[in-house]
């Protein structure tokens, strides 16, 4: 594991830049609930909405906890950040290196592909895991001082199934880049499909076309049961975790099946 270790070190403090940036971010977006809380009237604004832009937003409930934390938090917005680092870190960390001409040294050492690969990915995991945590330690801290009073156990399964996500599409981000040897190839690939498969997710509720479709997008997996309400969803969470596996595997084998860049 020494690979892993040395990941985890050289990246250190970036990713506690990271962390620190969304613990604020939570503790600021947790703070404000009281205000809204007691303003009603906010609930016109998203129930003016069309449902397909509902959907998207993560509902018309902007008053209660769980509508609160599903519109500003959990539907889109920390999502999207810790997927900035998710993509950015799973294309880099094998291809990026191969751009730079450093992974070749890397490999010039008694390791077997598939170990470096496996390292590396579980290094990405690791720090999206890092960045789920400074999201969830503010959230439990700050549950009943601002009287957001939500189960302990739904707000860890939002978290839990919000890791889950950003760490199935980080991995095809790096299995795309590992196969092709080219970073942008995974960034595009993957963030086209992070964005079509929301538009799917959202106006599918209401598009009859799209309906069939919604199966195929993460965003279903990752929101659709309700965890903020309803808990971890354990069909939803396994649906993920596999997405997850299966990138990891075809990652390794485009990796070792192709020659590096010179």
């Amino acid at each position: 594991m020494t690979l892993l270790w040395s990941e985890l070190r050289l990246r250190r403090t970036s990713l506690l830049v990271w962390m620190t940036a969304v613990a604020l971010l939570i503790v600021t977006i947790a703070a404000v609930y009281p205000s809204i809380r007691d303003n009603p009237e906010l609930n016109s604004i998203y129930g003016s909405l069309s449902p397909s832009a509902q959907q998207l937003l993560g509902g018309s409930d902007l008053t209660s906890p769980e509508g609160y934390l599903s519109t500003q938090v959990f539907a889109f917005f920390v999502p999207a950040v810790i997927l900035v680092f998710a993509l950015a870190r799973g294309a880099g960390t094998v291809a990026g290196e191969e751009e730079e001409r450093t992974l070749d040294l890397l490999m010039a050492q008694p390791l077997a592909r598939w170990n470096a690969y496996a390292q590396k990915a579980a290094a990405v995991v690791v720090g999206i895991g890092a960045l789920c945590l400074a999201t969830a330690l503010p959230l439990f801290a700050m549950n009943a001082p601002v009287h957001l009073d939500l189960p302990s156990w739904h707000l860890a399964g939002m978290v839990t199934q919000m890791f889950l996500f950003c760490v199935a599409l980080a991995m095809w981000s790096m299995a795309v880049s590992a196969a092709t040897g080219r970073r942008t190839v995974g960034l595009a690939v993957v963030v086209g499909y992070v964005v079509e498969s929301y538009i799917i997710y959202g106006l599918g509720s209401t598009i009859s076309w799209m309906e069939p479709l919604r199966p195929l997008s993460l965003w279903r997996w990752y929101l659709g049961n309700d965890p903020l309400k309803d808990g971890f969803g354990y069909v939803e969470g396994s649906v993920l975790l596999a997405a997850a596996l299966v990138a990891v595997v075809l990652g390794i084998w485009g990796f070792h099946r192709r020659d590096l860049h010179a």
